[in-house]
């Protein structure tokens, strides 16, 4: 019930807090691609637990319950699925090494990275030594660079998506 004595309405609630549980799903870092499936599995949420949504608490306040703990199941979800995608190319580059196959370090995806890497603004390929060559974190990195940690981290997970673009469309020109 709402302070008039009406009944709540879940398209009204809805219609009301989605702009705001989007805005608040991205202020905790979702990525721009992932706001709008968060954001419908928070709505999936309310569906499902409709009649047992507090009567003494605001609807976006309860909702941004919800979307803070898909929030964080997404971040765990996402870092256990990056952690097996760097175990596996582990063990593709052993394998291949113990089998005597060109090194990959020498094949195709090599001379594709390292034309695309050529293509990368002077600034772009700093940020990529420092993050990689250097291993610095990205607090350090934007301190030399005069900018925010949170800056860096975005411009690094930008220029990491396009070089893995440019190797992908290169790798299907060639064959």
């Amino acid at each position: 019930m709402t302070e008039g004595s009406q009944p709540l309405d879940y398209d009204d609630i809805v219609r009301d807090t989605s702009p705001n549980i989007r805005a608040y799903i991205a202020g905790m870092g979702v990525p721009r691609h992932d706001v709008d499936d968060v954001a419908q599995d928070v709505y999936v949420e309310l569906y499902r637990f409709f009649d047992r949504m507090p009567v003494d608490v605001p609807p976006k306040q309860w909702l941004k319950g919800i979307a803070r703990n898909l929030c964080l199941n997404y971040f765990r979800r996402n870092s256990r699925r990056g952690r097996l995608q760097r175990e596996a190319l582990v063990e593709i580059f052993l394998r291949a090494e113990q089998e005597g196959e060109t090194s990959l370090s020498e094949g195709p995806v090599r001379h594709a990275l390292d034309g695309c890497y050529e293509k990368l603004p002077q600034q772009s390929r700093k940020m990529l030594a420092l993050k990689y060559e250097q291993e610095l974190p990205s607090a350090t990195i934007a301190e030399k660079m005069k900018s925010t940690a949170e800056a860096i981290r975005v411009a690094l997970f930008r220029i990491r998506a396009s070089l893995k673009e440019c190797i992908t469309s290169t790798l299907a020109a060639e064959g």
